[in-house]
């Protein structure tokens, strides 16, 4: 089923292999089991698209990434109708986004020691509504508590403060990957992250999922 996943005026990225690059459509109607894509702006579908007899679909949610392999029931000019998955793995769930465009943050970890925020430099790897997963020189305990600043879509910077996760024993190669739970921040604000990222994936020529 994949209609509990998409809603009508949903945003998603579609492609007709995973490697091809996507094409950005909305959630036109939900009705039973299928469902009908819309292009954005109503621009004609590539003629290809006439005969796929499956697509692949990327959709954001609150806190996961849904990777969607479904099959294609019909297509118009500038719609598609899909039908549900046809086996178990088809749906494909990821805690975030591989972002590999720069993201503009700023953060600072609280010494549980000496209870002092100290700042440090990060990149961030992956990004989602409900964490992220960054790479620095610094590398903060399990639980610690971290304050990140976003500047990512050319408004006003918001901060989040997340809980850092337990690690996994991974090989490291260069900085060490940190991942981050969001533990709080404003729902208007996880709505700008989340438009970020579906805005990062649809510029790509290729969507890489990553489980974090």
């Amino acid at each position: 089923m994949i209609s509990p996943l998409l809603e009508v005026g949903q945003p998603v990225l579609v492609s007709g292999a995973p490697d091809d690059p996507p094409t950005r459509m909305t959630v036109d109607l939900v009705q039973d089991d299928h469902v009908t894509l819309a292009v954005y702006g109503n621009r004609p579908l590539p003629n290809e698209w006439r005969e796929l007899p499956e697509v692949h679909l990327t959709c954001l949610g609150r806190y996961s990434v849904y990777l969607i392999h479904v099959p294609v029931v019909r297509s118009g000019e500038t719609r598609l109708v899909i039908g549900p998955p046809e086996s178990e793995g088809a749906v494909q769930r990821r805690a975030y986004a591989r972002v590999l465009q720069p993201v503009p943050v700023s953060c600072t970890m609280l010494d549980a020691d000496t209870e002092h925020w100290v700042s440090f430099d990060a990149d961030v790897r992956d990004l989602g509504g409900g964490g992220c997963s960054v790479l620095s020189d610094v590398t903060p305990p399990d639980g610690a508590v971290v304050a990140i600043a976003f500047g990512i879509d050319g408004d006003a910077p918001f901060a989040v403060v997340g809980r850092v996760l337990p690690r996994d024993t991974l090989p490291t190669i260069g900085k060490p990957l940190t991942r981050v739970e969001f533990v709080l921040i404003r729902e208007a604000d996880r709505d700008r992250i989340i438009g970020f990222v579906l805005q990062s994936l649809a510029s790509r020529t290729r969507i890489e999922p990553h489980i974090s």
